[in-house]
């Protein structure tokens, strides 16, 4: 049997394209398929007609029929190759060619003519554009899979310089500029892009007897700001073109395709933004020549970040390194860091109403539209469709001012405004029916550039996040070790929208430590620093060290853990193989120049992660990321299916119903909240009570569904918790 999961055959798009081509499949084409063959060969006749009785170099007219000849009598298929689509923009643009010689204010049919082959000349350079962007995108995806199962990248560069401050050479202090980036999977499974310029001072001093030593003390400001995508697929696709994105994959690749990249870089964006504002033109056009219904390229809308942010971080950080006797490298870090940021998110005002209807009324209220009915408002997107795509491309056409084209774009982007307004008003005063709704949405999905253009999200949310953290860290590592071993455990307070992602953390890092009882003699003495607390490391200390996987493959051991209700409880512990390339000046260079640089970059592969049973706040997040958003649950899916026994371990511990715990503190703090959620609960209590006597498949199921229930209830409180966070500005 074929899995779901399984790509369609080959077969079963020729299937698919002969039903499109026999009209039995009224779905229109989507982004990715490409357009029947029979359609473009018609249009490609129809223009060879038109040009056959026109005088001009005979040149001209041999290169065309050899172009059409070429498309003509190429392999039979379906759907236009892939290689075939340079022809049909190298044909498209030798007519416009052609056309333009004879153009005259007298000759009113040549100029239409002139206008639709440059508008199909757009429509088929930008599916030669997209099919480049998508290979380079297929590229960056299948470098980052490390990334989708789990996986960071962390790069690191930095530049200074070191005035001596005596003539040994062994104090110094100088300015240093850092660049820290950050690739990874955010808490609630999104993809967060984060890039740290900082400015640094540093002071240096070197000890060379009896053992070398050598202090570091840095002092540091920073711009920080991150992009948020809602895959990694959106990612790739929105920074496939960018050769830094490349640099920090593949050195060898990116020299590779440095032309693509350039190009992609350069050009996509117009090629794009022109084929989607001529298309209905070119569609109204060859319908009233009689070629109705003809497939087209069909485009990939570009993928945005779905939330930025920006700030500053100050950064204060000391380390001691001591090498004994050239053979044990001890290194000592401790570093206080305080980040402050905005969130933003831009949006337009169905965008708003989308996440905030309160909101959106309020931008609204002094709009009045009483006569206004969902049919009018359809017919005058439809109209407005082709009136901006027939004004966009005839203005282009001409040799007018850039200052009247900005108009032009002006002006059909304010009638998009009031379109999209009174959609938002009929969905808000409740005067849309499901099947017209249905209908106005699919227009403006098929119509993105023209009636939901990036120019009309003018609407600002933000909301603030800061982290106050501090960390503490010892490794130790031999001239034949790579890496080190140690522990590092960093204490921070959290601020964000997302109550169940603020409050203060516990993240320790355990470096490769074989022996336990090692890794429990260090964690107690490094919790012990943090200071008296009203509760016990010892549970915390057992259970991260009963967590450690088998020593013969050493990994890196990362555990999560939060301060909740006086209690330390573990959310997530992850082990990871770290792979790094460090590159920098020798050491006697860098110390004769004064010139300190470094490359760093470091790739962190996910091997297992296993989810604490102790809190809801690793889950709930992720919950409202899949089961809020229409269409994600198959995400969620995934996701519970991937920790399967981890969340039958987090059930069991519900069925039990102890009582004091944190997690029985969780689901009471729920069931408060409301009778719907109480009741809830109390079934899903049941459920998993039930799954923990009798585990069969099918019990499991039915706690499963009862949790998910349960989620479900709770996301309007929770969704409306976390909007609070976000202003209007």
């Amino acid at each position: 049997m074929l899995s779901a999961l399984n790509t369609r055959l080959p077969t079963q798009e020729s299937v698919d394209a002969l039903r499109r081509q026999l009209h039995l499949d009224p779905v229109a084409l989507r982004p990715g398929m490409r357009p029947l063959q029979r359609d473009v060969l018609w249009i490609a006749d129809r223009v060879l007609e038109k040009l056959s009785p026109l005088a001009g170099d005979p040149r001209d007219q041999l290169a065309i029929e050899a172009l059409h000849h070429r498309l003509s009598n190429g392999p039979p298929s379906l759907e236009v190759s892939v290689e075939a689509l340079p022809d049909l923009y190298a044909f498209f643009k030798k007519a416009e060619h052609m056309l333009s010689r004879h153009r005259s204010p007298q000759n009113p049919d040549i100029e239409a003519d002139y206008t639709l082959c440059r508008a199909l000349k757009w429509q088929f350079r930008a599916a030669v554009s997209e099919g480049n962007h998508q290979r380079l995108t297929h590229n960056l995806l299948q470098s980052l899979s490390y990334i989708r199962d789990g996986g960071e990248r962390i790069n690191h560069r930095h530049i200074g310089y070191d005035i001596a401050l005596e003539s040994t050479r062994q104090i110094s202090i100088g300015p240093h500029l850092a660049a820290d980036s950050r690739l990874a999977t955010t808490a609630d499974q999104r993809i967060k892009s984060t890039r740290i310029i900082a400015l640094q001072g540093k002071f240096k001093s070197t000890l060379s007897q009896p053992s070398e030593s050598r202090s570091r003390a840095q002092l540091g400001l920073g711009y920080v700001s991150s992009r948020e995508y809602s895959s990694l697929e959106h990612y790739a696709d929105a920074r496939s073109h960018s050769v830094r994105t490349s640099l920090s994959e593949s050195i060898g690749r990116t020299a590779n395709n440095l032309r693509n990249l350039v190009s992609d870089s350069c050009n996509l964006h117009r090629h794009r933004a022109y084929s989607t504002q001529s298309q209905p033109y070119v569609r109204d056009t060859l319908a009233r020549a009689g070629l109705v219904d003809v497939e087209l390229p069909c485009l990939h809308s570009p993928s945005q970040p779905i939330m930025t942010e920006r700030g500053i971080a100050l950064t204060m950080r000391g380390k001691v390194a001591v090498d004994f006797f050239n053979f044990l490298n001890v290194h000592t870090t401790i570093e206080l860091t305080l980040q402050r940021t905005r969130q933003h998110k831009a949006l337009d005002i169905l965008g708003l109403h989308e996440m905030s209807p309160a909101l959106a009324k309020q931008q609204m209220i002094a709009l009045k539209h009483p006569d206004d009915s969902p049919t009018a408002l359809l017919n005058d997107m439809k109209n407005h469709v082709i009136s901006s795509s027939r004004q966009f491309t005839r203005s282009v056409s001409k040799p007018v001012p850039a200052s009247e084209l900005n108009a032009t774009l002006h002006t059909s982007n304010r009638q998009a405004r009031s379109l999209l307004e009174r959609y938002v008003l009929l969905k808000t005063d409740s005067r849309l029916e499901t099947h017209l709704d249905s209908e106005i949405r699919a227009l403006i999905e098929r119509n993105p550039a023209l009636l939901r253009p990036e120019a009309l999200r003018t609407y600002t949310l933000t909301a603030q996040a800061q982290t106050l953290s501090g960390s503490a860290g010892v490794t130790a590592s031999s001239r034949a070790e790579a890496g080190g071993k140690g522990v590092s455990i960093e204490f921070s307070h959290r601020k964000s929208d997302d109550p169940h992602l603020s409050g203060d953390y516990l993240t320790i890092d355990i470096a490769a430590l074989k022996s336990v009882a090692v890794v429990q003699k260090t964690l107690r003495h490094a919790l012990s620093s943090i200071g008296d607390q009203a509760f016990d490391w010892e549970k915390l200390v057992r259970s991260i060290s009963e967590s450690l996987l088998d020593p013969a493959r050493p990994s890196s051991t990362q555990v999560l853990v939060k301060i909740k209700h006086g209690e330390p409880v573990v959310l997530l512990t992850r082990h990871t193989m770290n792979k790094a390339r460090n590159l920098g000046l020798p050491k006697p260079v860098e110390q004769f120049s004064g010139i300190d640089v470094q490359s760093l970059r470091t790739r962190q592969t996910l091997r297992t992660e296993r989810l604490g049973t102790d809190s809801l706040d690793h889950l709930l997040p992720i919950a409202r990321r899949y089961l809020g958003s229409p269409g994600e649950q198959s995400g969620w899916d995934d996701y519970i299916q991937h920790h399967v026994d981890d969340i039958h371990a987090l059930l069991d511990a519900l069925g039990r119903q102890t009582h004091g715990t944190t997690l029985a503190a969780d689901l009471d703090a729920i069931k408060r909240i409301s009778p719907a959620l109480e009741r809830a609960a109390e079934d899903l209590t049941r459920q998993a009570n039930t799954a923990l006597e009798a585990p069969t498949a099918e019990h499991r199921a039915s706690a499963r569904e009862a949790f998910n229930h349960l989620l479900r209830e709770y996301l309007p409180h929770y969704q409306a918790k976390v909007s609070q966070a976000w202003t209007l500005s």
